[in-house]
């Protein structure tokens, strides 16, 4: 396919994930759906507590963390990382950067500052969620630096970082969009502690953060040999053409009934973009994080899962106490499965975090190719085992 093809190709992809949601949700409202604005910030009516629906969700979430934590049962050859490599890898470590210590006070000082809700700062209280993330950002990638003999993407990439700090912008601002069509399943309740459009525009720079942290945990992760080849020997699953097609039809039919039977498929919002562009990537022959599975190897897709549900615990925890003086506050309202929170997160939503960082990756990819920026962020040199 010739590159003007392709483009072509990749901005119709685009616009698909875009509209399909407009489709379902014209078909249910004959217009936009209820409370529809740029940020959600109000709590919608949902269905109540409903056990038996909990309990056969549970039995998914069950599924998706003993194959994370067990692969060895689901096919995979055990990894046996050995010593020697733990011990090669402590030998060629980097010194610790300057931006990990840098990065680490300011996001230890803003997290102090935003629990604590010192009354004598006064407004400035809602201006420190971005730079306590921003100074993780700096800390992960300072471990990140020193773990991967002095790669990082502030010593080595610093062009990668922006950009997917960019992408994430617009990446975060697409699945706000998103989440209206499934009547809110998250929303800010502290959103007009800033005045619009300023409100907006500091949404924007929390909403940076998103990607570069995903691919600087995900990085990190393949440093810890143990966990890098967990999952390099696993089933393989090579789909044909017409298998391909179909699944690119039923991505395209998820992003629609999420819209119709927003009660029923709301823990589908992520599926559908996630198929449908994944689709279209393999079909043009570009790698994805799910390319290698055809020979077997898992790591890309499920590091990157493993990286979101990290990343997750330190999202949920540090929102969890920063109301009432963090206008990014959020909380969740999911229908049927509201009950055992995990800070703010009914416990079953900590699955969605295993698909959400490949969706991130994928649609970078995506823009990437769109756009003529590199998308590689796989940045550590793999480990050769020997396997059972």
């Amino acid at each position: 396919m010739k590159p003007l093809q392709q483009k072509c190709l990749l901005l119709a992809t685009l616009i698909t994930i875009i509209i399909l949601p407009l489709v379902g949700g014209y078909i249910v409202w004959n217009e936009l759906p209820p409370g529809f604005s740029i940020l959600a910030t109000t709590e919608m009516p949902r269905p109540e507590f409903n056990l038996p629906i909990f309990l056969s969700l549970s039995l998914m979430f069950i599924a998706i963390f003993s194959f994370l934590l067990f692969p060895h049962a689901f096919g995979f050859k055990r990894s046996h990382a050995s010593n020697e490599i733990t011990q090669k890898l402590a030998i060629n470590e980097a010194s610790i950067p300057v931006w990990f210590w840098l990065g680490g006070v300011i996001s230890f000082s803003c997290w102090l500052i935003m629990w604590g809700q010192f009354s004598v700062l006064g407004s400035a209280l809602y201006y420190t969620f971005v730079p306590l993330w921003w100074g993780f950002i700096l800390f992960l990638d300072g471990i990140l630096f020193k773990r991967n003999q002095g790669i990082s993407f502030i010593s080595k990439h610093p062009k990668t970082l922006i950009i997917s700090a960019i992408t994430s912008i617009f990446g975060w601002y697409y699945f706000e969009y998103l989440n209206f069509f499934v009547l809110q399943n998250w929303y800010y309740p502290d959103l007009n502690l800033i005045s619009t459009p300023f409100t907006y525009v500091w949404s924007a720079l929390t909403f940076s953060t998103i990607w570069p942290s995903l691919f600087i945990w995900y990085n990190l992760l393949k440093t810890m040999p143990k966990i890098a080849n967990k999952y390099q020997a696993g089933p393989v699953i090579d789909l044909s053409l017409k298998m391909k097609v179909i699944a690119g039809i039923v991505g395209c039919v998820i992003c629609i009934s999420t819209s119709i039977w927003y009660d029923i498929f709301f823990w589908m919002v992520w599926l559908g973009p996630l198929i449908v562009v994944s689709t279209v990537l393999s079909l043009l022959k570009i790698n994805t994080p799910f390319s290698s599975i055809k020979t077997g190897d898992w790591s890309s897709c499920l590091l990157m899962g493993l990286a979101t549900l990290f990343n997750g615990f330190f999202w949920e925890m540090w929102n969890f106490w920063s109301s009432p003086n963090n206008p990014n506050y959020w909380k969740y309202n999911l229908p049927y499965i509201q009950e055992l929170l995990v800070f703010e997160m009914p416990i079953l939503g900590f699955s969605g975090y295993i698909f959400f960082g490949s969706v991130c990756w994928v649609v970078f990819i995506l823009l990437g190719n769109l756009f003529n920026f590199s998308t590689n962020i796989d940045f550590v040199k793999g480990f050769d085992e020997n396997r059972d």
